[in-house]
Parts: structure tokens; sequence; C-alpha cells
């Protein structure tokens, strides 16, 4: 007979706030969990946004099948396990940044 396993309890803490991509509150992210997601079995859904810690090392903010909230990955580990998402991921932040700047060079011109 074959049992399957619940996956196991996320080790983030919940978050207070919905996550929207590439608006990250660096004051509400989450904790690198000790044992990433990836290492616990899930899939990636989406990969959110892109923060820096005071010591210069980069996380991905990335939301996994099955997981309710949100989890800091490495961003080597990100590249070694999802590439094709990141570049992606890449495409679009880009794209959100001109399209911001552009906004802010319209409401500049407007004033």
């Amino acid at each position: 007979m074959f049992c399957t396993v619940p996956p196991p309890v996320t080790l983030v803490k919940t978050v207070k706030k919905p996550f929207k991509k590439f608006s990250s509150d660096l004051s509400n992210l989450p904790p690198v969990p000790a044992i990433d997601a990836f290492q616990r079995g899930y899939e990636v859904e989406s990969i959110l946004d892109i923060v820096q810690n005071t010591d210069k090392k980069q996380f991905l903010l990335i939301k996994f099948k099955d997981l309710l909230e949100p989890e800091l990955v490495h961003i080597e580990l990100a590249l070694e396990r999802v590439p094709h998402l990141l570049f992606d991921f890449y495409q679009e932040y880009v794209q959100a940044w001109q399209k911001l700047n552009q906004q802010k060079g319209n409401a500049s011109l407007s004033i």
C-alpha cells in the first residue's frame, strides 16, 4: 500500500502584507530558511523580486507552489536550480524599471 506524506511545514514566518511583484517591503521580508524550499521538494511558481542585504548578497523573493508565503533564496542557488526562470524575470524586471522611470519623467514634465 502506497502512503503519501504531506509536504513539510514551511519555515517562513507569517508575512503581514501580501507581496506584489517588484514591490518588496524590505522591512517585511521573511528570513532565509535554514532548509530552502528546493531541498524540501517544492517547485517555483514565480519570482517576485530581487533584494540585496547590507552585506551586498543578493536574494530572490520566490513564491513556491503549495507554500502560502514566498521565501528568500540566494541568487546563486536560483541560478543553479531555475536559470530559465531568471532570464524571464530579469526581462520583466528591466521593463518594470523602464516603465517606472518613464512615469517619473512624465510626472516631472507636468509639474
